[in-house]
């Protein structure tokens, strides 16, 4: 397939953008406005033009990602997969994006090459990038004959719709082609289930669930159902409906019970209560200054909410930091195994898994000796940092190499030899030596790194 030359468009839309200042449409606001909206026209097909060509050449970097890992036709499921991997790492890292946008990326690279009539179409400019993911996301799982239809029927009709609506058609028209029956279909989708959290600005976060259709249908309605009960008087209550399915859905979930997969409620779950950790500078709390406080996993919060936090929920572990050096005061001592000192400074000091861009919380990493034990290393708070189970697999499977420098900072080199710095969240003071000693068995580490 031959993907039309992204410069060739360019020059296109230099054209029309010419046209659009000329001075003979100076003064026709009807024919400035045309030449303007064509000359747009052209640089989206540019930028089509562009995405296309980014698909090609992320295809072919995986190609040299494999060899430079090893991995040849006689290569294991396993060692392909962390090649890959590698190569997601490689490429999230170099455009500064999350994982899983560089992961679509590579999806979207591979399914573009088994199916050359979709890209050579966005090449075209004739569909767009969101229009092409929405057909691939439709092939998916397809036999080839139904694919091959599918994807005609596609792309004749994706230039007349817009994505919602091609979205739309093609849900329809995978259901009358595909030939594995929708029970079986939905019964491995639903394995997929789960909550995602994303932070959102000014103290706010998303939590959203993928989960069967039918239940998200009827917890909406139970939830409407809840916001609509006469139970609060519209002149006391100045909440809006939707205000009130919220609220109504966190009061079920934080003092609600959850249920095992036949639907019985979970014993002892009355008495779970929601744990996080919350970092208080010492004068914000006692008044004296506003400065933020921060909330494990999420960033800065309000004076107001971390005071009362601190004051009334004993479920909100705080810490205690100087106004000038940041070292801690206090900490609390109650969720951490021994040696609590060295767990949880690195705990507060790391945040999150110290690999680029990942923002898994620390409390749910392993603690990685940067400097394995078996080579050496030493179990202390200058070798030691978290890492996600993902990331430190990653590094013992690949060619991600990592260093720790003084305070805690991380320097990463990516197989094709591009070079990144973590800082610590928390860069606090380094704690002394004879705090930097941890129970250790070295046969765990290495069954977990061999996982």
């Amino acid at each position: 397939m031959t993907i039309p030359d992204p410069a060739g468009v360019a020059d296109q839309a230099a054209a029309v953008h010419a046209a659009a200042v000329h001075p003979a449409v100076v003064g026709d606001p009807v024919a400035g406005l045309r030449a303007d909206v064509d000359a747009i026209v052209a640089l989206e097909r540019t930028i089509r033009a562009a995405q296309a060509e980014q698909l090609r050449l992320i295809q072919r970097a995986h190609g040299y990602a494999h060899a430079v890992e090893g991995v040849h036709d006689g290569s294991t499921s396993a060692e392909r997969e962390f090649a890959t991997r590698a190569f997601t790492a490689e490429l999230a890292t170099a455009l500064v994006v999350p994982e899983a946008t560089a992961g679509g990326l590579v999806g979207d690279a591979g399914v573009g090459h088994r199916h050359p009539a979709t890209l050579h179409a966005l090449a075209a400019g004739s569909i767009s990038l969101p229009q092409a993911r929405s057909i691939f996301d439709a092939l998916i799982g397809l036999p080839a004959p139904a694919a091959a239809a599918l994807e005609q029927a596609a792309l004749e009709r994706a230039p007349q719709q817009t994505n919602a609506a091609l979205r739309r058609r093609l849900r329809a028209l995978r259901e009358r082609l595909h030939p594995e029956p929708l029970d079986a279909r939905h019964r491995a989708a639903a394995d997929e289930r789960r909550v995602v959290l994303e932070p959102a600005p000014d103290g706010m976060a998303w939590l959203s669930l993928f989960l069967q259709a039918e239940r998200a249908h009827a917890i909406t309605d139970r939830l409407d159902t809840l916001a609509a009960a006469p139970a609060a008087d519209p002149d006391t209550d100045p909440r809006t409906h939707a205000q009130r399915v919220l609220d109504a859905a966190a009061d079920l979930l934080l003092a609600g019970t959850r249920t095992d997969h036949h639907g019985h409620p979970v014993a002892g779950d009355a008495a779970i209560l929601p744990r996080v950790l919350v970092t208080v500078p010492v004068l914000t709390l006692l008044g004296h200054t506003d400065e933020p406080a921060e909330l494990d996993g999420y960033g800065p919060i309000d004076p107001d909410t971390a005071r009362r936090l601190t004051a009334h929920a004993p479920s909100f572990q705080r810490i205690l930091t100087h106004p000038e050096t940041g070292a801690y005061l206090s900490y609390s001592r109650t969720r951490y195994r021994v040696p609590a000192d060295l767990a949880g400074y690195l705990r507060a000091r790391d945040g999150t898994c110290r690999f680029p861009g990942c923002s898994r919380r620390a409390d749910a990493t392993d603690l990685d000796h940067t400097t394995d034990w078996a080579h050496g290393g030493h179990t202390d708070a200058r070798n030691l940092a978290h890492l996600c189970r993902k990331h430190h697999r990653l590094k013992h499977r690949t060619r991600w190499r990592m260093t720790q420098e003084p305070g805690g900072v991380i320097r990463w080199t990516s197989p094709a030899g591009h070079h990144h710095t973590t800082q610590p969240e928390h860069p606090f003071p380094q704690p002394p030596t004879p705090h930097a000693r941890t129970e250790h068995d070295p046969a765990t580490e290495r069954e977990e790194d061999a996982a």
